[in-house]
C-alpha cells in the first residue's frame, strides 16, 4: 500500500502489532484502573473508560510524535537518544514483569472517572514508546499514513484493555489460573528483553 510515498507494508504492520500488544499488556497505571473499574462496577460500565484510554494514547502519541519529528531533521541524533531510553525503559519493564508475582488487583479503589483515566493515559511513558519506536516515524508525515497506524493500533488496544476490565473477576472466578500468572509475566519479560536488545542493536549497529 502507498501512502504519502512511504510503503506502509505488511511486516512493518505485524511488527507494531506484536510490540506494541506485548507493552499495552504490562501492568501499568492505565491497566491498574481499568483492573480497579472492572472489579467494581463491571466490563460494560468499563468501556467508557476504553475509549477514554484509547483517546489519551492516540493524543499523546500524536504530540509524542510530531515533537520528534520536528526534531529529526536538524538533529537525528536525538531520535536515537530516545530510542536508547525507551529500550532502558523496557529493560526494566522486563525485570519489573520477571520479579513480580502477581498481577496488580486493587480491589479497594473507589470508583475510576473518565478524566482519570485519560489524564493517566495521556502521561504514561508508554506513548513515548509508541511514538518514538512502534510508530513509523513516517506516520507523522501523512494524514493516511497516521490513520492506519493508528487504526492498527487500536486493534490492539481494545481487546487487551477490554481483557484487563475482565481479568480480576476471571481470576476471582478460576483461582487456578492466577497459580501460573508467574509464568506468563516471566514469558513475557523473556520476550521484552529480547525487545529491548534488537532496539539497542539497530540504534548502534553500523
Amino acid at each position: 500500500m502507498n501512502l504519502g510515498g512511504s510503503i506502509f507494508s505488511l511486516n512493518a504492520l505485524l511488527k507494531m502489532s506484536l510490540y506494541g500488544s506485548l507493552v499495552l499488556m504490562l501492568p501499568g497505571p492505565t491497566n491498574t484502573l481499568l483492573l480497579s473499574s472492572g472489579l467494581k462496577v463491571g466490563i460494560r460500565r468499563t468501556l467508557p473508560l476504553v475509549a477514554a484510554e484509547a483517546l489519551g494514547y492516540v493524543t499523546a502519541i500524536s504530540l509524542w510524535g510530531f515533537f520528534l519529528l520536528s526534531f529529526a531533521t536538524s538533529a537525528p541524533w536525538f531520535l536515537d537518544v530516545v530510542k536508547l531510553l525507551c529500550s532502558v525503559y523496557i529493560l526494566w519493564l522486563a525485570v519489573k514483569m520477571w520479579t513480580q508475582s502477581r498481577m496488580l488487583d486493587d480491589r479497594n479503589a473507589g470508583p475510576v472517572s473518565i478524566r482519570e483515566i485519560f489524564a493517566v493515559t495521556v502521561m504514561n511513558p508508554k506513548a513515548l514508546l509508541f511514538a518514538s519506536t512502534l510508530f513509523p516515524l513516517e506516520a507523522f508525515k501523512s494524514a493516511e499514513y497516521f490513520a492506519c497506524a493508528v487504526i492498527a493500533f487500536l486493534m490492539i488496544l481494545a481487546p487487551i484493555s477490554i481483557a484487563w476490565s475482565s481479568l480480576g473477576g476471571l481470576l476471582t472466578s478460576r483461582p487456578s489460573w492466577a497459580n501460573h500468572t508467574s509464568t506468563y509475566l516471566r514469558s513475557g519479560s523473556l520476550v521484552l528483553v529480547v525487545f529491548s536488545g534488537s532496539l539497542a542493536y539497530s540504534i548502534f549497529r553500523l
